[in-house]
This record gives C-alpha cells, sequence and structure tokens, in this order.
C-alpha cells in the first residue's frame, strides 16, 4: 500500500525551507505540490511585467528544488484542486 498523497499548495509562499504547509503534507507522507495561477483571483490582474518575471522566474527555481515535480496549473482554483485529489 503506497502512502497518502497531500496536496502543498503554493500561493504567495514559494519557500522550501521553513514552510509549515510543506512540513506537514511531508508529515504525511508522498506530497504533490501545486501552484495555480488564478487570473480571476484578487489582484492578479494588477501583475505587471516585472512581477510577471519575478513569478516565472521564482517558479522555475522551485520546480528545479522541488526536483521538476511542481505542478503548474492556470485557472480556478475551486476546480483545479479537487481534479488533482
Amino acid at each position: 500500500m503506497s502512502a497518502p498523497l497531500s496536496i502543498c499548495w503554493f500561493r504567495q509562499d514559494l519557500r522550501l525551507a521553513d514552510n509549515p504547509a510543506l512540513v506537514a503534507a511531508a508529515a504525511h507522507g508522498r506530497i504533490l505540490p501545486v501552484f495555480i495561477l488564478d487570473d480571476d483571483s484578487a489582484g492578479a490582474d494588477r501583475m505587471g511585467a516585472a512581477s510577471r518575471w519575478w513569478l516565472h522566474h521564482s517558479l522555475v527555481d522551485l520546480n528545479a528544488a522541488l526536483g521538476g515535480k511542481l505542478h503548474v496549473a492556470r485557472g480556478d482554483a475551486r476546480d483545479i484542486l479537487p481534479a488533482l485529489a
């Protein structure tokens, strides 16, 4: 029997070190790290070029640190998260 899968949803806190959500997810077994870009969320329409650049490079770095296991999606988290579970 395989260990249970915990979804670790990265939102604004993209750090691995001292990340309480990641620590809690890891305590339960396998982890599915997820980042969702929700264009309809508050503030998404105000993201300028510099913010988009920073986010892109931060996600590339996070994915590398996670061994290429970061699942990146675009859309409504209320639809995406249940589909991953």
